[in-house]
């Protein structure tokens, strides 16, 4: 059970957003949730709700027709990637997350491409959270196990010190065993500081950790609190931690 997390005004809000891939098919409908300084907010749902696309809206890579999103208090609706990266959001996707033919270093060099002066200390600091990374600095990323990538693809976005850090779906794809590490090490990241917004396909291990829960179902928030007061609504349950399948995208 995570500790709890300090009350206080959000640090990340998505309010009432319609977004979506193409013009007139909406697959954010009136969506808003909210993390705080300190949180783990974890978004769940059937396939299809609009998980991975809420991500992809706060980092500028889905249009948004309706609403906004605002961080520490300014609108950053419809900002560039890189700018939300200066300004302290980092965002690793699902798939494609790792540059396969650069080696683990140059991975976490490529993720502090905008502050290349600062790599001894944010190695040191992305080290101390993922220590294979240090072990292996000159292996192709292409060579690591699923697992590993994804320590890899977390530790890049963590290069640039981000407050938030926004992750779909960690553990799809790994093994038991790796799914618990990426569950353990998200919880460490929270514990250093960062903000995590979490999507995830194993909805029961994600509101286990998440201070705060959503439950997203056709592009709208259905359910929100804390994670563990949704693990045990029984409406929640019925109709959505007893069917939630893995290894599905949005």
């Amino acid at each position: 059970m995570p500790e709890a997390a300090p009350a206080g005004r959000p640090l990340l809000e998505v309010r009432s957003l319609v977004a979506g891939y193409l013009p007139g098919v909406p697959i954010l409908n009136d969506c808003s949730l909210s993390l705080r300084e300190g949180e783990i907010a974890g978004i769940v749902g059937p396939n299809g709700a609009g998980k991975s696309t809420v991500l992809k809206a706060v980092f500028g890579l889905v249009e948004t027709w309706r609403g906004e999103v605002v961080f520490r208090g300014e609108a950053i609706t419809g900002a560039k990637p890189h700018a939300l990266v200066a300004a302290g959001i980092g965002y690793v996707p699902q798939t494609d997350n790792v540059f396969p033919r650069l080696s683990v270093r140059e991975n976490l060099e490529m993720g502090l491409y905008l502050n290349p002066r600062a790599w001894r200390e944010r190695f040191e600091a992305v080290a101390a959270l993922f220590p294979l990374l240090a072990e292996r600095p000159g292996q192709r990323a292409g060579a690591l196990s699923g697992g590993e990538r994804q320590m890899l693809a977390m530790g890049r976005a963590l290069m640039m010190n981000p407050s938030v850090l926004l992750l779909d779906e960690p553990s799809a794809g790994l093994s038991p065993r790796y799914q618990d590490l990426v569950f353990e090490q998200v919880a460490a990241v929270n514990r250093a500081g960062v903000a995590v917004m979490m999507v995830e396909q194993n909805a029961r291990r994600c509101l286990q950790i998440a201070h705060r829960g959503y439950v997203l179902d056709q592009g709208r928030t259905a359910y929100s609190g804390k994670g563990s007061d949704l693990l045990d609504d029984e409406r929640v349950v019925e109709l959505y931690l007893g069917t939630l399948s893995a290894g599905a995208r949005d």
